[in-house]
């Protein structure tokens, strides 16, 4: 991983840290793309959650027999997330791990289910993106279900955003701001805007067949101009 690589994922663990309590209050409920996240869990399942803020993912496993795995570089989300589903954690449900210091390894063919929401589009690299989703291959059954959502920066939604007051700092990469309720800017967080060719592209090269490719908002699907996410569905 080179230098600036190393920079931005170091830069955008400590974003999360100083944002953590505001960012955890913005993301008290399932967003309604939750209700299509949720058709994928089984009973009996391992499930991971990479990059899971505070947590709440574990959402969509009620009524669910199944074994949730949170990791994210942020220590602050996660003393959230344990705090806020402690009940889970104490019952053996869930299970978080921080990844700031030290990368977090699970046995291969381990996982049949793995989240990667809101999360992907922060790593600054094609490399850097391709080493992960390599590890979670590995760590991954036959036959197991990758879910990756990532902002669609090409929407109207978010053209408008970008005129405000984004930062682009290459052809499909920009800083976006956090404020906290006062007006103050705690954070310029990066983000990568992933094309659908481009997604479809970085999960074949990892090795994953690819089934679904589609924009959404609000939990229903819609054209790329106004789907706020793009939402891929990936096969081992």
């Amino acid at each position: 991983m080179s230098k600036d690589d190393v920079r931005i994922i170091h830069k955008t663990r400590e974003d999360y840290n100083r944002i953590a309590r505001y960012f955890s209050e913005t993301r008290k409920h399932a967003w309604p793309e939750f209700k299509y996240f949720s058709s994928f869990v089984k009973d009996g399942q391992n499930i991971l959650d990479w990059g899971c803020g505070n947590g709440r993912l574990v959402f969509c496993l009620e009524g669910k027999d199944a074994k949730y795995f949170g990791i994210d570089q942020s220590a602050e989300l996660i003393k959230i997330a344990k705090k806020k589903f402690a009940p889970e954690v104490k019952n053996g449900t869930a299970k978080f791990f921080c990844t700031g210091s030290k990368d977090k390894k699970f046995p291969a063919d381990f996982f049949d289910l793995v989240f990667i929401i809101a999360a992907l589009f922060h790593l600054p690299s094609h490399d850097s993106r391709l080493a992960l989703l390599q590890k979670i291959y590995k760590e991954m059954k036959t036959g197991g279900k990758l879910v990756v959502m990532v902002w669609n920066l090409a929407s109207d939604w978010a053209k408008v955003k970008a005129k405000k007051d984004w930062k682009k700092i290459g052809d499909n990469d920009f800083l976006i701001p956090w404020k906290n309720p006062e007006g103050e800017l705690l954070a310029e967080r990066y983000y990568h805007h992933f094309t659908p060719d481009e997604l479809k592209q970085l999960l074949l090269e990892a090795g994953f067949k690819v089934k679904t490719m589609k924009h959404m908002k609000n939990g229903t699907w819609t054209d790329d101009k106004g789907g706020q996410n793009l939402i891929a569905v990936a096969v081992k």
